[in-house]
């Protein structure tokens, strides 16, 4: 019976020491007090965009990344439910929106439907909220899961990717602070050096 529990022991330290390492190899961020952990270290200045699907507010499916004619954002937040998220997509709709050569994707875990009743109550035309609802799998290619603490587990993290017409991510930005907006003095400043 000692050499079962022994063993079982020894198996429960090995799955805390796999899932600890695996912890720590991803990006941190804080959310308050609380040490925030995502799913990996995410894409690097020059890396591959790579190509997702994700969902619309009318429920089509929209490509994301990859090469375009137009210069991407990519930014993940939380939650459009929380009011930085919102702050976030209001300043987007109306600063960034208005370069032509710009296509700026907000996307989050949030349905469709409560993406398109936010964009309704703040007349948000000029850019695309988009849902990864069915499962995060984008997302995770980006590093933006959020994978510790708990609580905050599953939910992405306040993140931006630019990436150029010919599908290299130019620009990311890890907010340290996901409460907190993104530092958009440098995204415009990022914007202007792409040609």
């Amino acid at each position: 019976m000692k050499s079962l529990n022994k063993s079982i022991l020894l198996a429960l330290l090995a799955i805390l020491s796999v899932t600890g390492s695996y912890a720590s190899k991803g990006l941190e961020t804080m959310f308050l007090e609380h040490k925030v952990v995502t799913n990996s270290q995410g894409l690097k200045i020059g890396d591959n965009a790579p190509a997702f699907v994700v969902v619309s507010n009318d429920l089509k499916e929209v490509t994301v990344g990859g090469t375009k004619d137009k210069i991407q954002i990519i930014a993940f937040v939380p939650s459009i439910d929380t009011d930085t998220c919102a702050l976030e997509t209001v300043y987007f709709n109306k600063r960034v929106a208005k370069m032509n050569n710009v296509e700026i994707n907000i996307i989050s875990k949030d349905t469709p439907f409560a993406f398109s009743r936010f964009c309704k109550a703040n007349d948000i035309k000029n850019i695309n909220t988009l849902s990864d609802y069915k499962g995060a799998s984008n997302a995770r290619k980006y590093g933006s899961v959020i994978v510790s603490p708990k609580f905050l587990e599953g939910f992405f993290a306040r993140t931006v990717y630019i990436v150029n017409t010919k599908g290299k991510i130019a620009y990311k930005q890890v907010i340290g602070h996901i409460e907190k907006e993104p530092n958009y003095k440098d995204i415009l400043a990022a914007l202007k050096g792409i040609k």
